[in-house]
């Protein structure tokens, strides 16, 4: 079983990783393409359907890798009646987007574009939840496939809109195809491993919505602090400025999902552990999630210190070279978010999230009254250093409160991890293209992990 786990965790990076390096061309061919302005008209629509899409996920993708984990649902079951549910919601919310950006002020063409890309962010709510299917029978690489199908069309189609100079619009049509393609690809491989259908059973909806409301809440709230910055930008600010903040935040972003495949084989696991009262191998799962994460997030924050302009003007062009500094500043958030998101997925397994609510609500009304007062006037330096201070007393609340519970990090392998992050730090400094700085420096940090014993797989990837 452990050697599952490793492969399975293994397959997803791998996967994480050719997505990243996909993500990161399509960046470097719009931004070249569609300018800071365009970019900022493809950032604001995106951004503000990715709010939407957030927000009708209601937690239900953290309640199902609970819920398989748990067993107390029969997965066939579980899964018919979340398809109908995550149809039903999604159907409504991607409907009224819409209708509400048309209420605000945007020009046209942005409305347009989110009417017309809404689309594809409906279909890739649906396949989001069963994302935890391929991890609860460990058959990652078929999610991974699936994934790679549509950013392979993403890749092509967007190579093609350049090469022949087309607007913005087709840009989000093949946005559509991509989205389209990997949707059906998930639900169709998920299908064969575990089968679904069509249902409404009203006790398990009832059930569903009883466990997951709180996460719902929480999620409405965080999104507050995590996607506001770029709309009210939006509102308030040129389209350059949102074009060079969502350039930067887009190369931070596909980093993202690092937490969310390790969030997501921890927190079964977790849940086991809580449900059969194992504290002690909860503990050590924590302390190794937390440390992973903690490496993860300072190899990020160092990495755009050294590189971070010259990154942005090889993606982006000289005209994004303002981007590399913000880049900076995003990846303390980053590194912050990693952390935070493993500590969130521990909350969840404890189900402590109603605990939490103080704390989200004020970071919350905290962020929205700042992004509200300096944006208008500081513009994309205001929208970083806000979000750095959010995500950092987000952290700090949610590891003072999992001390509290009886989880925290232990400390010894603390000097290991500056160690590595000082070697990392070497390896990108040598005298040599960006790009070969990178992979030079991440072979050190990657070696300097596995011989200072910091890949702890007798903790992240125990059974018992």
């Amino acid at each position: 079983m452990i050697n599952k786990i490793s492969q399975n965790t293994l397959v997803q990076l791998i996967g994480k990783i050719i997505s990243t390096i996909i993500g990161l061309i399509v960046v470097a061919l719009m931004t070249r393409a569609l300018g800071a302005a365009g970019f900022g008209s493809y950032t604001t629509i995106v951004t503000f359907l990715q709010f939407f899409g957030i927000l009708v996920d209601l937690g239900l993708t953290m309640t199902l890798a609970r819920e398989l984990g748990k067993q107390t649902i029969p997965a066939d079951k579980l899964l018919s009646n979340l398809l109908s549910l995550r149809t039903i919601l999604s159907g409504f919310i991607f409907a009224l987007a819409p209708l509400v950006a048309w209420l605000l002020p945007y020009p046209k063409e942005i409305v347009v574009g989110i009417a017309l890309t809404s689309l594809a962010f409906f279909l890739s709510s649906l396949s989001q939840n069963f994302t935890a299917v391929f991890q609860y029978h460990l058959k990652s690489q078929r999610l991974i496939l699936a994934e790679l199908s549509g950013r392979l069309i993403l890749l092509l189609g967007t190579l093609g809109c350049f090469l022949t100079k087309q607007p913005l619009n087709y840009y989000l049509l093949i946005l559509i195809l991509s989205n389209t393609a990997s949707a059906g690809a998930i639900l169709w491989q998920a299908y064969k491993l575990s089968p679904f259908y069509w249902q409404i059973d009203k006790k398990i909806w009832h059930y569903l919505w009883q466990v997951t409301w709180p996460v719902a809440l929480t999620i409405a709230l965080n999104l507050i602090y995590f996607k506001t910055d770029t709309i009210i930008l939006s509102l308030f600010r040129p389209l350059e400025e949102v074009g060079l903040y969502g350039a930067a935040y887009k190369v931070l972003e596909v980093l993202l999902a690092v937490p969310a495949i390790i969030g997501g084989l921890v927190l079964p696991l977790a849940a086991r552990y809580k449900q059969q009262a194992q504290p002690d191998n909860l503990q050590k799962l924590f302390s190794g999630t937390f440390d992973s994460l903690l490496a993860g997030g300072l190899a990020v924050i160092i990495g755009s210190l050294i590189l971070g302009e010259k990154i942005m003007v090889a993606l982006a062009g000289p005209n994004f070279a303002v981007a590399g500094q913000i880049l900076v500043i995003l990846s303390l958030a980053t590194a912050l978010i990693f952390l935070g998101n493993a500590l969130g997925y521990f909350i969840f397994a404890l189900d402590k999230q109603k605990k939490m609510f103080l704390l989200y609500g004020l970071a919350a009304l905290g962020a929205l009254t700042s992004y509200l007062i300096f944006i208008p006037q500081n513009g994309i330096w205001a929208a970083a250093w806000i979000t750095v201070a959010v995500e950092a007393i987000m952290t700090l609340g949610s590891l003072i409160m999992l001390y509290r519970w009886g989880l925290k990090p232990t400390l010894y392998r603390w000097p290991k991890i500056i160690l590595a992050s000082l070697l990392l730090a070497v390896g990108l400094s040598l005298p040599l293209v960006w790009w070969l700085n990178i992979l030079i420096g991440g072979l050190i940090y990657l070696v300097a992990l596995w011989k200072l014993k910091l890949i702890p797989k007798e903790e992240l990837f125990s059974n018992n």
